[in-house]
C-alpha cells in the first residue's frame, strides 16, 4: 500500500527535522524518513556534546518560527557578545562586538543534539501532516510523470511531489540523482572537544590563527562556578592524529600553547573527536524531483562557524519558494519552482565557501612576508567600522 504526501523529506538532522517543521507549519504533508531512531542522545551537565553550532540570529529566527527554540533548556544555551580573532604568529587581532551594531548578542552557541531534539520534539505537535519513518533507509526511487515513487528498506513504498535529500555530505540521495559534486579535500581534520576553562570566557568567541593550527574557542554554558567551553582544532590530518594519541594532561599542554596564553586550559570534558574536512559543492542543488539541502548540497571549512547557518538558510528558502508554488498551484517537482530555490542559494553559499577557502589558504602559510601583509591587513580592518560591521551582517545571516 503506498500513502501519498507533498513532500518525502530524507534525514532528521537538524536542517531536515527544521525543514519538516517548517512544510507542516505551511500545511504540507510531509513522509521523514531517517536510520535513526528520532531520540538524540544528551549529555548531562558540565558533559556537553562536543558537537555545536554557532547559530546566527536570522538562523534562531527559523527555528523559533519553527516552535523548537522554545522548547530547549535557557541554561544549555550560550549567546555570545563578542568575537575576538587574533593571528598566533604576529600581532593582528580583530574585535567584533554586538554593541557596534546596536544588538544584544551576535548568535548563540547551541549543542548540536540539544538543538535536533528539540526539533524532533516540535515534530509532535504536527502529527497528523508529518509521518516519521526512524530506523528506515531509501532503497530506491523513481520518477514517474509529477510524482515521486521511493521504496523504504523493508518497508512501505511512498509517493510524494517531491523527495528533498538533508542525507549530510555523503547524501545517498544525491548520488542516486546523478548530480554531481565539485570537491577537494582540505587536508585538514578538526578536532573537537569540551573544555574546562581557568577563567570566564565573557560570553566571547575566540579565534587563533597560528602554527599550532586554526583553533575556534566556543564559549558554553558556566556550572557552578566552573568555566567551560567547546574547541574546533583545525590542523593536517598526520598532527590529528598524533594529538589524539596524547594523554589528556598533555593534550591540555599543547592546547595551552596553541591559546597563546588566552586561557589556561584545566581539563578536557570530552574524549577529543577528529573529523576530515572537505570541501564540497554541488553542481546542482535540484533535478527531476529532487532538491538537495544542507551538507547534502555543501559543505564548508568550520573555521567562520557558517556550516549550520548556510543549511538552515536552505530549509527557509525551500519551504518559502514551495510555499508560493502551492499558492500557485504550481507542481512541487517541477523544474521552474525548483530552479527559483537553487536561484535563492547558490550564490550566496558559492560566496561563502570560497571565502572561507580564501581564509583557510591565507592563513595556513607560515611564509614572513603573507604573515607580515595580514598583520597589517588585521589591524588596518580592526579601525575600519563600517567595514567590520559588515561583517558581522553577513555573519548575522
Amino acid at each position: 500500500m503506498k500513502k501519498s504526501y507533498d513532500v518525502i523529506l530524507v534525514g532528521a538532522g537538524m536542517v531536515g527535522a527544521l525543514t519538516a517543521n517548517l512544510l507542516a507549519q505551511q500545511g504540507f504533508s510531509v513522509a521523514l524518513v531517517d536510520k535513526g531512531n528520532g531520540q538524540c542522545q544528551l549529555s548531562e551537565f558540565p558533559y556537553y556534546d562536543s558537537r555545536v553550532s554557532a547559530v546566527s540570529r536570522h538562523s534562531k529566527a527559523l527555528i523559533e518560527q519553527s516552535g523548537a527554540w522554545q522548547l530547549m533548556d535557557a541554561e544549555r544555551l550560550t549567546p555570545y557578545h563578542d568575537m575576538n580573532v587574533w593571528d598566533g604568529l604576529g600581532t593582528g587581532e580583530i574585535a567584533f562586538s554586538c554593541d557596534d551594531v546596536h544588538l544584544d548578542e551576535l548568535g548563540h552557541l547551541v549543542e548540536n543534539q540539544v538543538l535536533n531534539q528539540a526539533l524532533l520534539t516540535q515534530l509532535e505537535s504536527h502529527n497528523k501532516l508529518v509521518d516519521c519513518f526512524f530506523a528506515s533507509s531509501v532503497s530506491h526511487y523513481e520518477k514517474q510523470d509529477e510524482v515521486m515513487l521511493v521504496s523504504l528498506e523493508g518497508g512501505p513504498r511512498l509517493t510524494g511531489q517531491l523527495v528533498v535529500a538533508a542525507d549530510g555530505a555523503n547524501s545517498l540521495i544525491r548520488a542516486q540523482a546523478q548530480i554531481e559534486t565539485k570537491e577537494w579535500d582540505y587536508q585538514h581534520n578538526a578536532i573537537v572537544a569540551t573544555i574546562e576553562l581557568n577563567k570566564s570566557h565573557e560570553n566571547t568567541a575566540w579565534q587563533s590563527f597560528g602554527e599550532e593550527g586554526i583553533l575556534a574557542i566556543l564559549p558554553m554554558p558556566n556550572f557552578e562556578g566552573r568555566h567551560f567551553a567547546s574547541i574546533v582544532w583545525s590542523v593536517p590530518p598526520n598532527e590529528a592524529e598524533a594529538l589524539l594519541l596524547l594523554s589528556p594532561e598533555m593534550f591540555c599542554q599543547r592546547l595551552n600553547y596553541a591559546i597563546s596564553n588566552e586561557f589556561e586550559v584545566l581539563s578536557l570534558i570530552s574524549k577529543p573527536i577528529s573529523i576530515p574536512l572537505r570541501q564540497r559543492h554541488a553542481l546542482q542543488y535540484a533535478q527531476s524531483g529532487v532538491a538537495l539541502i544542507g551538507d547534502a548540497a555543501h559543505t564548508i571549512h568550520p573555521l567562520a562557524g557558517q556550516g549550520a547557518n548556510l543549511g538552515f538558510a536552505d530549509a527557509g528558502a525551500l519551504v518559502d519558494v514551495l510555499s508560493k508554488a502551492k499558492e500557485r498551484g504550481e507542481s512541487l517537482s517541477n523544474d521552474r519552482v525548483l530552479r527559483r530555490y537553487q536561484r535563492a542559494r547558490m550564490s550566496d553559499n558559492i560566496r561563502m565557501s570560497a571565502s572561507m577557502e580564501f581564509f583557510k589558504r591565507l592563513y595556513e602559510t607560515q611564509n614572513p612576508l603573507a604573515v607580515f601583509a595580514r598583520n597589517k591587513g588585521m589591524g588596518w580592518m580592526n579601525n575600519q567600522r563600517l567595514v567590520k560591521n559588515h561583517i558581522i551582517s553577513l555573519a548575522l545571516g
